[in-house]
């Protein structure tokens, strides 16, 4: 394989920027860019050394450079960092100078990630581990990353593997002397592993699909009537002026996006437009049907009401969206002497007023709370992308098909395909569109 080489570290004006190296003409390029082939660097060590364009002749910066000998380094092959100053002119420069390499290229989206998962550092599992750790933004993304990385679905899905590899073993003698009775004590094993395997799998898949709402966050969607406070909640759980408050109905006529972290919970908020009835507007007409769609697909719902006229007709328009993940609101009491709630869909609704500040810190525990119940975390590795679920429920299905009283070949052909999807996740088997997919989803320097 070519070398390669890609600026790692952010783009534009930084303290350090970081350029990476790797493959078999790692150590050849960066004694071109000293100005020496005498040069002996150390594995592991770091040197402080003029780094110079080799075609211009010009001394770039001062570096620190430090080698790492394959395989014991981040791809399993010779890879050299440049740590320069992180200016935009020094960027350029190191960049064109490396070009100019012979035998040197950049490179592409994830290329780094991916030499190191064609050379045994890690399997898919971890790559996507990594880069849902360099995505994370909250503390509970980061746990589940990490877990990820070190390898916790690869040593599950691995161990699932072995047990039916396992099966294999004990099935293969038979077909090949089909004579032969198969002991019962055989059969029984078998089946017992058979049906320690469905039920496992079948357990892992029914989990809510945590891991995924905490990999791409939880919706949470603001519904209400015009004018009773949502865009002003909306500005407070974003703690900035995010969306327009106006006591004219209708101001928000499109979805309003922003992102929280409460709790470690990564939630996606949207603000929607009012909700009501009897409107002419066109544009607002699409925007209560865009809030109605949204509201249906949301995670958490808070509906908000104003308790200056809430009452038992104003849930009406709401019945067909409300469920266990809601939180009825009743906001401006601040404004009202008394509010006259009962319970709605077995819980109490939330009494608040954003403009006095008053019983937001419970607002933001009962949310967390729904966060909690819908991505919280369990014991075990979670399921973290739609390409594990579909490889484990074709896997589930090799295993439903499995019968030793048919053909014991076509028996163990089933218990084949099984092995297959879960290889397609780990990557025990070589699947170039699987490769593509995960590896350009990362930045050029990893």
């Amino acid at each position: 394989m070519n070398t390669i080489f890609a600026q790692s570290s952010a783009y534009g004006k930084a303290g350090v920027t970081v350029f990476r190296i790797s493959g078999k003409e790692s150590l050849k390029t960066i004694k071109k860019l000293l100005k020496s082939d005498d040069v002996v660097l150390t594995p592991n060590l770091m040197y402080h050394r003029k780094i110079f364009a080799p075609v211009m002749n010009e001394l770039i910066d001062h570096a620190m450079i430090v080698y790492f000998k394959g395989p014991k380094s981040f791809t399993g092959e010779d890879v050299v960092e440049i740590h320069t100053h992180g200016s935009v002119a020094i960027t350029k420069l190191m960049t064109a100078s490396l070009l100019s390499v012979e035998n040197l290229r950049l490179a592409e989206p994830g290329e780094f990630a991916k030499r190191a998962f064609l050379n045994g550092k890690f399997d898919l599992t971890a790559a996507e581990g990594l880069a849902d750790l360099i995505e994370a933004e909250t503390i509970l993304q980061h746990r589940q990353a990490i877990s990820q990385t070190q390898g916790s679905l690869h040593e599950l899905y691995n161990g699932w593997r072995t047990k039916a590899l396992t099966i294999i073993s004990l099935l293969e003698a038979y077909i090949d002397f089909p004579d032969e009775d198969i002991p019962q004590s055989v059969l029984d094993t078998v089946e017992q592993t058979i049906a320690i395997l469905t039920s496992t799998i079948n357990h892992h898949l029914n989990d809510n699909r945590r891991g995924e709402r905490m990999r791409a966050g939880l919706k949470l969607a603001i519904i209400g009537a015009p004018n009773v406070g949502k865009s002003s909640l909306l500005n407070f759980l974003m703690q900035r002026e995010v969306a327009i408050v106006s006591n004219i109905p209708g101001t928000t006529r499109d979805v309003i996006e922003g992102h929280l972290d409460i709790g470690g919970y990564p939630i996606i908020l949207h603000d929607t437009a009012g909700i009501r009835e009897g409107t002419t507007d066109i544009i607002e007409q699409e925007g209560i049907k865009r809030a109605t769609k949204l509201a249906k697909d949301a995670d958490i719902k808070l509906i908000l009401f104003d308790a200056n006229d809430f009452d038992a007709k104003s849930l009406e328009v709401f019945d067909h969206i409300i469920d266990e993940h809601t939180i009825i609101i009743v906001n401006k009491i601040d404004q009202v002497a008394q509010v006259k709630v009962t319970d709605i869909n077995n819980q109490q609704p939330m009494l608040i007023s954003v403009k006095a500040k008053k019983n937001l810190d419970e607002l933001l525990k009962e949310i967390e709370k729904k966060a909690e119940k819908l991505a919280g975390t369990v014991q075990g590795p979670q399921i973290t992308r739609e390409r594990h679920r579909h490889q484990l429920q074709q896997a589930l299905e090799h295993l439903s098909r499995f019968d030793l009283k048919g053909d014991l070949v076509l028996a163990t052909e089933d218990i084949r395909m099984m092995i297959r999807s879960l290889s397609q996740i780990t990557g025990k088997i070589s699947v170039d569109e699987i490769l593509g997919e995960i590896f350009a989803n990362f930045c050029i320097g990893k």
